[in-house]
Parts: C-alpha cells; sequence; structure tokens
C-alpha cells in the first residue's frame, strides 16, 4: 500500500543522511504546517530577516541539544498543530504583533521543529549529517516561502488570500490534530 505520507521519521531508501536530512520537512504534514504559517506570516509583516535568525538560532540549539541528550523523547503532535494554528489564527486575522513577540514565536516555532526532528542514526556522525539536513531544509523552506510571501503584490485580493491560507493552516491544524488523537 502506498502512503501520500511515509512515516516521518524514515528515511528514503537510496539518499545520503544529508539528503535525507534536508527532505524530512517536507515529508511530514505537521511540520509543513508550520513552516506555510512561518512563512505567511514573515511575507506578511515584511520583517523576514529577523524572524528568520530567531529561528534558525533557535532550531541550530535545538539541534545540538537533540545530539548532545540523545534518548529525549518525541515531542507529542499537539505541539506542532498548536504551533501552526496559532500561525494560521494569526495570519487569518492579520492583527500587528510586537516584534519581540514574534521573533520569540519564531523561536519556538524553530525549537519545536528541531525536536520534532530527532534523527534515528547509528552512529553521533550520522546524527549530525541528518540533523544539519533538516537544519539547512527547514532554512532553505522557511526562507523562500518568506521571501516569496514578501514579494506578493500589496493589492487587496492578495491580502485576503493570504487571510485564506490562514485560515485553512488552522483548520487544517485541528484536523490533523484531531486524527492523530483519535490514533
Amino acid at each position: 500500500m502506498l502512503h501520500l505520507f511515509p512515516i516521518a521519521h524514515g528515511s528514503i531508501e537510496g539518499l545520503g543522511d544529508l539528503w535525507n536530512g534536508v527532505l524530512h520537512p517536507l515529508r511530514s504534514p505537521a511540520q509543513v504546517l508550520v513552516l506555510l504559517g512561518l512563512g505567511l506570516f514573515a511575507g506578511q509583516r515584511r520583517r523576514l530577516r529577523p524572524l528568520a535568525v530567531s529561528f534558525l538560532w533557535a532550531s541550530a540549539a535545538g539541534f545540538g541539544l537533540n545530539l548532545v541528550w540523545r534518548g529525549i523523547p518525541e515531542p507529542p503532535v499537539f505541539l506542532l498543530c498548536v504551533v501552526s494554528a496559532f500561525l494560521g489564527v494569526w495570519v487569518a486575522i492579520r492583527k500587528p504583533m510586537p516584534t519581540a513577540v514574534a521573533k520569540l514565536l519564531f523561536a519556538v516555532a524553530g525549537w519545536v521543529l528541531a525536536w520534532d526532528s530527532l534523527p534515528e542514526a547509528d552512529s553521533l556522525w550520522s546524527a549530525f549529517k541528518v540533523s544539519l539536513g533538516v537544519w539547512v531544509g527547514l532554512a532553505v523552506i522557511l526562507l523562500n516561502l518568506g521571501s516569496y510571501a514578501q514579494m506578493a503584490p500589496k493589492k487587496g485580493w492578495v491580502r485576503t488570500v493570504f487571510r485564506v491560507l490562514g485560515s485553512w493552516i488552522m483548520a487544517i491544524s485541528v484536523l490533523y490534530l484531531a486524527l492523530s488523537l483519535r490514533r
């Protein structure tokens, strides 16, 4: 049976550790939702750089902790769903948020995404390569989404599209949470 989303923390046969790490965020629906919310949020605010910096530092610290303290249990899906739902709501309501709070939100999202990306590796070197790949994948996806969202014209219909996408992210997050709790 072919699954649309294979085991979130598995690896693709034939790819190396680094490339499996790079593709990891795209194989987890909860992580995709968080990244979409972050990209749209940053694009709406037109301030990608300070938000991305806090995200990247927090996720790097999370990966460092994962490598040093092997045996951390995976976070509950609840955390990723709450973060993505909050981001979706904030994109949909389009209210201003202080920069310090937005940086904290991006740092929390980076930390949670790093925590959710615990590598299943045989050696520390292999775990480092997977973690580095995931970090690069998260950075590339976030920076691309945020940059494209910033390039969107400031027309009214684009703001409406952003708000609709934000509400969809929130709704999908709630549905994903309900399905994960049902299992």
